[in-house]
């Protein structure tokens, strides 16, 4: 008995002299989708663990896996109590599971014109949020594409990190100037313009249409392979475009300096002076060739004719044509008479006493000498200062009396310079016949 007694005492005392229980200590872990700012954009599971759960006596929301689901800032505690005293552990998670509202939206500026934009614009979007406050919208700017009612859409973000967009904004844009196009009221001919045109601009605009265009422009001047004429066009957003018409145009005829024309025996020569601008000459003769009243007798680009083709004493037209590149044209009209450089009388004509001797006159002579023949003897020298010499029917010659006598004469003409007394003889004309009948 005595020795049992010593072992219970000995068991209590061991008993009461171990340490003290260790008192438990609250934690906890949470889950869910992670926002921003320590936000929850989520539902949150709260997970508790206590430490030394064998010396808990009683515990007060402690579930292993606490579900949350109320937005805001909430407040959990989990409560352990133990022998020595009681230990506790408070989760404060914040939910923010709804966007924030896009509340509204103001442009930068005012439309460019009649409601229209023409370039880009900045637009500023506002929101609200309950919960976890609004941490900022954007503020897009719109630079197209065109259209009549474009839509821009804008985004606000709440700090829990929830985001809206919306479209608040309908706007017309039209950043397009109009296409626009040069038509004139008369066509050129072959290449070019020869009379003044009027050219007007026209166009069209596919998005806020078209409202209008320049004048029309009435162009008569200067000439020139390049004229321009700029119109411009705008649309109703105050989109404007210009253009450029550039076109040929030349209303002046070529300048043709009066011809030369020499008419000889059996031959007309005609000569003129050619311009820059010529690219076409003609030449028409009146009478015409085999009878016809007017032919062309020259086309090319030489500058002189000889026309061949004409009879002595007949009087013929010529016209001479040039035209430019435009088809401007510009004439000139002379005569000739083809005939002997000695023409009166004609050759071998019968004549009666008295009679005038005529020659073509020479440039520059300042008189001629004439010498005049019968039945091969020289019966006058004369020195006409014109070319024309009145045959009288007497005369005096080598200081004998000459009579214009019925025979066959023979005349010669010479133009000179100088003086009477010292005459520089020039090329003879030539020579010519005449026989003077009996009375």
């Amino acid at each position: 008995m005595k020795s049992a007694a010593l072992g219970l005492a000995f068991l209590a005392a061991a008993v009461f002299a171990s340490p003290a229980a260790a008192a438990p200590t609250v934690s906890f872990t949470m889950s869910g989708t992670a926002g921003s700012s320590g936000w929850y954009r989520s539902n949150v599971t709260i997970h508790w663990t206590v430490s030394e759960p064998q010396n808990v006596i009683s515990s007060s929301g402690c579930e292993p896996a606490q579900l949350v689901t109320s937005e805001g800032p909430t407040s959990h505690t989990c409560t352990v109590t133990f022998a020595g005293g009681s230990s506790s552990g408070t989760a404060t998670p914040k939910i923010d599971k709804t966007p924030p509202a896009v509340s509204g939206a103001s442009a930068a500026r005012g439309p460019d014109a009649n409601g229209w934009y023409n370039h880009p614009v900045t637009f500023t979007f506002a929101g609200t949020d309950a919960t976890s406050g609004v941490a900022g919208c954007s503020s897009p700017t719109y630079g197209g594409g065109d259209g009549s009612s474009v839509g821009v859409s804008g985004v606000c973000t709440d700090n829990a990190g929830n985001t809206s967009v919306a479209s608040l904004v309908t706007l017309q844009y039209d950043a397009t100037p109009p296409a626009i196009a040069a038509s004139t009221d008369v066509p050129p001919t072959g290449a070019w313009y020869r009379k003044p045109v009027t050219i007007s601009f026209g166009g069209s605009d596919a998005t806020s249409g078209l409202a209008g265009c320049s004048a029309p422009v009435r162009y008569a001047g200067p000439d020139g392979e390049a004229a321009t004429v700029k119109g411009s066009c705008s649309d109703n957003a105050g989109n404007g475009a210009e253009a450029s018409h550039t076109f040929k145009y030349d209303a002046t005829a070529p300048k043709l300096a009066k011809p030369k024309v020499e008419a000889g025996k059996g031959i007309v020569r005609i000569s003129w002076r050619r311009g820059p601008d010529f690219v076409s000459t003609q030449l028409l003769r009146s009478p015409g060739l085999k009878g016809s009243k007017r032919s062309v007798i020259y086309k090319g680009a030489a500058s002189s004719f000889v026309d061949r083709s004409v009879r002595d004493g007949r009087r013929y037209r010529y016209e001479l044509v040039v035209g430019d590149a435009a088809g401007n044209l510009s004439g000139r009209v002379l005569t000739a008479t083809p005939r002997p450089a000695l023409y009166r009388p004609a050759p071998g004509q019968r004549v009666r006493a008295p009679l005038t001797l005529a020659w073509e006159t020479v440039p520059g002579a300042r008189f001629y000498n004439v010498q005049l023949y019968r039945n091969g003897v020289k019966v006058m020298s004369a020195w006409p200062r014109k070319a024309t010499l009145r045959v009288r029917r007497s005369w005096r010659y080598g200081g004998k009396a000459q009579q214009l006598l019925p025979g066959r004469y023979v005349w010669y003409v010479w133009p000179a310079h100088g003086t009477l007394a010292r005459p520089v003889f020039g090329r003879p004309l030539g020579s010519s016949s005449f026989v003077v009948r009996r009375p």
